[in-house]
């Protein structure tokens, strides 16, 4: 994506937030983007079908390129990108550990969070669209 205002590129990594759900199996996950240097959207973009990728590729920085609306300050925030398997997208770990989120991340979060935090992500007003959009 070229910034046209000043002439530069901008490269983003889609990616997920994972946060362990106590007494579950299953993570609470966020699917968000993080923007990088092109060198690393390059490595990361030339080993996107590269079988072992995730043993021999990264960590990467990036930073967050989401307001996630359940917590305060998340863009621009500091992540490390860990490559995973042909077919599974990078994980963020948010590096601020002062941060809400990546308290979570690293404490987990309780069945009654994770189903608060996906209440509130799903039934999020949406905006009125006029009848002939």
């Amino acid at each position: 994506m070229t910034n046209a205002l000043w002439g530069q590129q901008w490269f983003f990594i889609r990616g997920c937030l994972e946060i362990p759900v106590h007494d579950s199996a299953e993570p609470f996950l966020w699917g968000l983007w993080a923007s990088v240097r092109e060198e690393v959207y390059d490595e990361i973009s030339d080993s996107w079908e590269e079988q072992g990728r995730e043993r021999v590729r990264g960590p990467f920085k990036g930073r967050l390129a989401n307001s996630l609306s359940v917590y305060t300050g998340t863009l621009d925030l500091k992540v490390k990108i860990l490559i995973q398997p042909v077919a599974t997208r990078p994980l963020f770990i948010v590096e601020d550990l002062e941060h809400p989120l990546a308290i979570e991340q690293h404490t987990g979060i309780s069945e009654e969070r994770s189903q608060s935090l996906a209440s509130v992500l799903l039934h999020q007003e949406r905006p009125e669209w006029p009848a002939d959009v």
